[in-house]
């Protein structure tokens, strides 16, 4: 494949990922993140440093993340925090190669961190997720707390936007990524002690909702979540546990509609439904009036002579 056709596969693969991360971005009621969207191309992703559910620690899995690091495993985990910026940043040297930008900006973000609004304090950290046509493919920013994340030294403001050495990322070009995986490599690096699911469902959010809202946002989060459970290889250690939060979540959504239903339903459905009974009608009547211009007499069908007064029957033969 010559690189003009690479460049267009790789840019038609990005707009699918842009496509799931809006959904994503869009979602509220996980535990351990809280995500926004900020234009198509950008989502910010607030981690929380520490989860909220300790006793649920994350258990190692085969193949690690790829990088060099003290865990036997060899996979890079929060419990290295913070981390030698050589194991967690792309250099700028690698950006050079891998930027199709002029030489020398490598591979920036489209603002500084020090423009970034910092969401939820020391509590947590913010991460930038961006799907940039320019670079063909998505790279993920620290935003805020790099002190925690990152051991910075030298010209550590340059380093502050440089982008993440993820697995995820590295390998997105070749390989069957999208951006649920890669939250979930920010998760285990961010979150101390690591949980197992980072797709861990916050209840008490759904249930502070009116019913309405709760039936519509139950049924996004389990269309979300059985999505990755779709397509997230079986070996990974969260993959059960999502799919036991899809099993409370529909619990919760049939339960919420069958008291909208009880109640009165969704305005949205009732107008759907309304509509409906409108087009019904309308067909309805159309049917009727379409019988009705029929000659009663049927002359125009039997060549202007009378029809038939009754129609044959076996009997006369």
């Amino acid at each position: 494949m010559d690189a003009h056709s690479q460049e267009v596969l790789l840019k038609k693969r990005l707009q699918g990922f842009l496509s799931e991360m809006l959904k994503m971005g869009t979602l509220k009621g996980f535990k351990h993140f809280a995500t926004y969207m900020r234009g198509r191309e950008e989502m910010v992703i607030s981690i929380v440093n520490e989860p909220q559910t300790t006793h649920h620690t994350y258990v190692s899995e085969s193949g690690g993340t790829g990088f060099s690091s003290p865990d036997r495993s060899g996979s890079l985990t929060s419990q290295n925090l913070p981390y030698d910026k050589r194991s967690l940043l792309i250099s700028m040297r690698s950006q050079m190669t891998l930027s199709t930008a002029p030489k020398g900006v490598g591979l920036p973000p489209a603002s500084p961190s020090d423009q970034e609004i910092q969401i939820g304090g020391e509590d947590s950290t913010l991460f930038l997720v961006a799907g940039y046509a320019r670079y063909c493919c998505p790279y993920v920013w620290v935003r805020s707390n790099h002190e925690r994340l990152i051991k910075l030294t030298g010209d550590s403001a340059n380093d502050k936007d440089c982008p993440l050495k993820l697995k995820t990322t590295l390998h997105w070009k070749d390989s069957d990524y999208n951006v649920w995986d890669i939250v979930a490599e920010l998760v285990k690096l961010c979150c101390y002690p690591a949980p197992i699911n980072p797709y861990e469902i916050d209840f008490d959010y759904f249930d502070s909702l009116t019913l309405p809202e709760q039936v519509l946002a139950t049924a996004a989060m389990s269309n979300f979540l059985q999505k990755v459970l779709v397509h997230v290889p079986d070996d990974k250690a969260y993959i059960s546990k999502v799919f036991e939060e899809i099993q409370l979540l529909t619990k919760l959504h049939f339960t919420a509609l069958q008291k909208v239903a009880k109640s009165g339903g969704i305005p949205v459905l009732n107008q759907h439904l309304q509509a409906a009974t409108r087009r019904q009608h309308r067909t309805s009547g159309s049917s009727v009036s379409s019988r009705q211009r029929i000659p009663s007499s049927g002359e125009k069908y039997w060549g202007g002579q009378q029809a038939p007064a009754r129609g044959y029957s076996y009997s006369q033969y």
